[in-house]
């Protein structure tokens, strides 16, 4: 294990999930998004303290287990180190079982909860973050709302204008592997994805794969991120021009793109067509009916 220096004060350490690092002149650190395992969360503790480096900030993006889930053993070694999220994310992260909850549609069930290894109970967030500056230290950090993957995701920029965007822009390679990507809410997506468009920064560090990108490359793969996201949204108009359930869709954009689908990964594409019939609801784009027990949606 090793951090990269970005630019400036600012660092990535790779891993499953990509951990910021912004490095104080005392040698004192802002971590973000330490990862998902305690095994992580070890060998964070130990690269530190070889390097003479201690974490007093740790900055959760959002709510999902693989980006917190290595905190409890950090803070733990790092006694007087605070945790920060935003409000949203706080309640999730400090009751884990509404993840799961909001996942299926209602209390969770063990087929479920056997897929996600490890959910990161007991973590802690001291403090609220909303949009806007902040300052850790003598060093002032820009928070900027990124929902849309989850409903309570947030950015940070450091004065090196390198920003920590969580998971609010997937790689080009998880589009192509995964082609659907998990959305809580469609439209605050494609919100977030031209916001970050329209910020002064020169790198943006992503949550998995590929962690660093230059502004040109950055533009690049926001673009792609939206072209994924309106395919969907295309797919499901053309399949609601007859009326189908929730689950028909779902099976129906399945099999239409050949996506893989175990249990969790079943759940996770099926709240994302949640999300695509409830923003061509919003927009008036399509109707409902209930017939025999069913629930049908169409195109008007």
């Amino acid at each position: 294990m090793n951090m990269e220096k970005i630019s400036g004060h600012s660092y990535i350490i790779r891993g499953g999930t990509n951990t910021g690092l912004y490095l104080f002149k005392d040698k004192s650190a802002l971590l973000i998004d330490p990862g998902l395992t305690n095994s992580r969360g070890n060998r964070i503790i130990r690269y530190c303290e070889d390097e003479g480096i201690r974490p007093r900030h740790i900055v959760f993006t959002h709510e999902h287990y693989d980006h917190h889930g290595a905190a409890k053993v950090i803070m733990n070694h790092f006694t007087g180190a605070s945790s920060y999220s935003s409000a949203k994310a706080k309640l999730i992260i400090e009751n884990p079982e509404i993840f799961s909850g909001y996942v299926y549609g209602g209390k969770s069930n063990s087929f479920l909860e056997e897929s996600f290894s490890q959910k990161g109970a007991d973590i802690r967030v001291d403090n609220v973050l909303e949009a806007g500056v902040i300052k850790l230290g003598d060093k002032k950090f820009s928070m900027h709302e990124i929902t849309g993957h989850s409903p309570g995701q947030l950015g940070i920029m450091t004065e090196d204008k390198v920003i920590y965007i969580g998971d609010a822009v997937f790689n080009i390679s998880i589009l192509e592997k995964y082609s659907i990507p998990f959305l809580y809410d469609i439209g605050a997506q494609l919100d977030s994805l031209q916001r970050l468009h329209e910020l002064d920064f020169e790198y943006m560090v992503m949550g998995h794969e590929k962690p660093v990108l230059n502004r040109e490359e950055a533009e690049d793969t926001l673009k792609r991120n939206i072209e994924a996201i309106n395919e969907y949204i295309d797919q499901a108009r053309e399949f609601l021009t007859g009326p189908r359930s929730r689950e028909q869709l779902t099976a129906d954009i399945i099999e239409y793109n050949g996506i893989e689908t175990g249990y969790k990964q079943y759940y996770f594409t099926s709240s994302t067509i949640a999300s695509i019939v409830s923003y061509l609801a919003d927009r008036g784009e399509i109707d409902y009916e209930v017939e025999s027990g069913m629930l049908f949606y169409y195109k008007k």
